[in-house]
């Protein structure tokens, strides 16, 4: 069962964006994920203030934890909080959600 790594955002340095992604994937492929979204969004309902998205695949809740919550992403932050503003979530697929909220 997959886990999922979202980020929702805002670009607020256009001059560096296109440093993240290629910082980024490699970390997400040693933490054994893979892109799966990077993309404008267009709302279709309801109000959001982010225009873009970017959601990582991994095999499991626990593993898009494990990449998340790593030094190499402690230390990738720095710099992505200088060029990107939004939220980061990770989310259970679907069969894991039950598990998942049982655990808190």
């Amino acid at each position: 069962m997959a886990g999922y790594v979202l980020h929702h955002y805002n670009i607020v340095d256009r001059s560096r964006i296109d440093e993240l992604g290629p910082m980024s994937l490699p970390i997400v492929e040693e933490y054994g994920g893979e892109l799966i979204v990077a993309s404008p969004v267009k709302t279709l309902a309801g109000s959001s203030p982010y225009a873009s998205m970017v959601i990582y695949k991994f095999e499991s809740f626990e593993a898009a934890l494990r990449f998340y919550q790593s030094p190499e992403m402690a230390e990738l932050a720095k710099f992505r909080n200088q060029v990107i503003e939004g939220f980061v979530t990770v989310l259970p697929d679907h069969p894991e959600t039950e598990n998942v909220v049982k655990s808190g």
